[in-house]
């Protein structure tokens, strides 16, 4: 504590950046606290067409299951739902937090079948994987809460309503008006995230704005009410298909107020 009231009598223009940076460490370490997954998702992320691996060995067994269920024409929109439906049974829906230990991770296709589980992005890249081995040309597209495959006869693994990025041999395409889906897609992440380490990351914020004049009932309040808005935020964006703004508004509104009071009561005390 000592060494958070010495920060708070340094300059605010070195104040504000010490504080942002330590914020954001904190955030980084607890989202995402293996460095090396972490470079290998962003390296994923640059391009996911890439993942599309037909030739994969691991994923050969699964074709060789899939192809009599295909018929005479695997390529068509009857066999686009076989597949939809195969890779639903094979690849259990599980949270990347629970599978890898991250917020969020785009594994390869042999990474999702070594594990036997994974989240929208992994089943749409083993989907992805199957339709190319089939004769379709998948991409792999986000709205930046969800991912799923388009193809030219029709798309598959649970469409979005609005594309922001496709990706294909040619790289990302960014679609700008899905842009307006992260708001979204931002609550969406935080209501599926464990609470316990949201709550930490709440906490070391809350412990930033402290200062040692700041009375403990007034602290006590400022806390609370940050920890209310968390917990409207997770209740309005649960559903990814269908949030309840209005609790978002709350949430927002909850946590906006938490932070007010500890600053209000900083500079009051300060006054006197």
């Amino acid at each position: 504590m000592r060494i958070l009231y010495a920060l708070n009598r340094m300059p605010w223009f070195t104040r504000c950046p010490v504080k942002c940076s330590v914020l954001a460490l904190v955030t980084l370490t607890v989202c995402f606290p293996y460095p090396g997954r972490l470079l290998r998702h962003i390296d994923h992320w640059r391009n996911p067409h890439k993942l599309i691996e037909p030739d994969e060995p691991s994923l050969q067994p699964l074709l060789e299951e899939l192809r009599p269920k295909l018929g005479e024409n695997p390529h068509s929109l009857e066999s686009l739902k076989i597949i939809e439906r195969f890779v639903y049974e094979r690849v259990p829906y599980e949270w990347d937090w629970n599978t890898w230990g991250m917020a969020d991770y785009l594994p390869t296709a042999g990474e999702i079948l070594a594990s036997g589980r994974e989240d929208c992005d992994g089943r749409a890249v083993v989907a992805a994987s199957i339709l190319a081995h089939f004769g379709f040309e998948p991409q792999i597209v986000t709205d930046f809460s969800h991912v799923w495959v388009k193809t030219k006869i029709g798309e598959a693994m649970g469409p979005g309503e609005q594309k922001a990025i496709v990706s294909s041999g040619d790289g990302l395409a960014i679609r700008w008006r899905g842009l307006l889906q992260i708001p979204r897609a931002l609550a969406f992440g935080a209501s599926v995230f464990p609470l316990a380490r949201e709550i930490i990351i709440l906490f070391v914020f809350w412990l930033l704005l402290l200062d040692e004049r700041v009375p403990a009932s007034r602290r006590a309040v400022s806390i609370l009410v940050l920890v209310a808005g968390l917990l409207f935020l997770r209740a309005g964006g649960e559903s990814y298909r269908h949030p309840i703004y209005w609790l978002q508004f709350v949430g927002l509104l909850s946590m906006s107020l938490g932070t007010f009071v500890a600053f209000w009561t900083k500079q009051a005390k300060t006054s006197e």
